[in-house]
């Protein structure tokens, strides 16, 4: 199970941003990002790309929560060439009554997963296939204007065409 990361940064275009985002993201809230804003991602072995000038297509997103305010991710989606479908972690209910997700097993080789403060959000997730982690997206504490994300990827499943075009979609979805 060859585990790769990355760091995914969202550069908001604060001059061109909406006012619901604007007080949506002075109260905390997390937005969808728009087409004036950047995704980047920083791979482990150095490559840096713009989800909005690369990305391949290939990754069939099947079904979205119908609590899509809530989880607006797909619970599973799909590989076409490969043909294999990846389905999101159930999350586990603490005794506080909150949702949560472990997500130390498939950042176990991650010195910045281990060293960061995670934060909640609607993008937090592992997809799995049978039992295995193969994917994975945390929020680590940051700026509102420059939001990060650590990303886990089994590259045995996904190539980095396949992470940019998932990042991109899961970032463009309507909140």
């Amino acid at each position: 199970m060859p585990i790769k990361y990355a760091e995914i940064t969202i550069i908001i275009n604060t001059e061109k941003e909406t006012m619901i985002n604007y007080f949506n993201r002075l109260l905390g809230n997390e937005n969808e990002t728009t087409d004036n804003d950047t995704i980047i991602i920083l791979f482990d072995d150095g490559i840096i790309c713009d989800v909005k000038k690369e990305y391949n297509t290939n990754i069939k997103m099947t079904t979205t929560s119908s609590l899509s305010r809530y989880f607006p991710l797909p619970i599973y989606f799909e590989i076409e060439d490969t043909n294999e479908t990846f389905f999101s972690k159930t999350p586990t209910v603490d005794y506080n009554g909150n949702l949560r997700l472990d997500s130390k097993p498939i950042f176990a080789n991650n010195k910045k997963h281990i060293t960061t403060k995670k934060e909640p959000s609607v993008y937090n997730s592992i997809y799995e296939r049978g039992n295995n982690e193969v994917l994975s997206i945390v929020k680590i504490k940051s700026s509102k204007e420059k939001p990060q994300f650590l990303l886990a990827y089994d590259d045995e499943y996904f190539k980095k065409d396949n992470i940019i075009y998932f990042v991109n979609y899961i970032f463009s979805i309507t909140l």
